[in-house]
């Protein structure tokens, strides 16, 4: 059996190196990004007959079912969803404007619960799947500037709990990965051309933090891959918390005591 993941903001970084992984552990993908040219080029560098793509906008109300139903089309079967794709806009609270939250929540909520949705159905005849929600750290609240993408993600850590707890006699789990700082595709372009920071940005933030680096996609890809094996069987619900620093911990307390 050949299993099968759907995989959004598949055309870059984390959602690139995830489906690279799964690649290398047998599986088959299909792709779902806005980006046609970068999926286009990823589909060719992994083979046509392992990688099937779907250029579409989250934010459109019809694109859940029409990937879903790619990926039974194509391969015959879904086991894997990972929800990878996510809308990263600075916005406070004090800041944010109806629109701003509706790009955000319709992107970071409501795609993935909708993909879930029709994943499950799918997943469900089989008795088997996988739904992985990458997340992040600022879900526990983070900086006043990016508020409304923490309350997003949330609310996707919520709906993985109670997805896991929905599914759980049905031999489909949910697993949310709350990411701490990724050095990816992304990330590079928001930190160089939204906050002016130097090219080499990564490395000297890097530098000061514990183990000297920042996360890389290959590191989520790698957690994704365990969480696809037996030893993950009895977690299903878990959220991660992928970081160096420990929620809560601290090098001392006060924080920040010394001048």
């Amino acid at each position: 059996m050949t299993r099968v993941a759907l995989i959004t903001g598949g055309a870059q970084g984390i959602g690139a190196a995830v489906a690279r992984q799964f690649l290398r552990d047998g599986l088959k993908v299909v792709l779902l990004d806005r980006n046609a040219e970068k999926l286009a080029s990823l589909q060719k560098e992994c083979g046509a007959d392992k990688v099937e793509t779907l250029a579409a906008d989250l934010t459109d109300l019809a694109t859940p079912k029409k990937a879903v139903d790619l990926a039974v089309q194509r391969f015959g079967r879904l086991d894997v969803l990972v929800n990878a794709a996510g809308n990263t806009e600075r916005w406070s609270i004090d800041d944010v404007t109806p629109d701003a939250y509706q790009r955000m929540f319709d992107v970071n909520v409501r795609a993935p619960i909708f993909l879930m949705h029709e994943a499950g159905k799918v997943m469900g005849k089989t008795d088997t799947g996988v739904v992985i929600n990458i997340t992040s750290m600022l879900a526990h609240g983070g900086p006043p500037n990016i508020g409304i993408y923490a309350a997003s993600k949330a609310a996707l850590v919520g709906m993985t709990k109670n997805a896991a707890n929905a599914w759980k006699r049905k031999n489909i789990r949910a697993y949310a990965i709350n990411l701490g700082w990724v050095n990816s595709d992304g990330e590079h372009a928001l930190q160089t051309k939204f906050h002016k920071m130097p090219e080499d940005w990564a490395q000297r933030i890097g530098s000061r933090v514990p183990f000297g680096r920042l996360l890389v996609p290959d590191d989520v890809a790698g957690l994704c891959a365990f969480l696809l094996t037996p030893p993950a069987l009895m977690m299903t619900g878990n959220v991660i918390d992928y970081e160096q620093m420990p929620i809560g911990t601290y090098d001392e307390y006060p924080p920040l005591a010394r001048e």
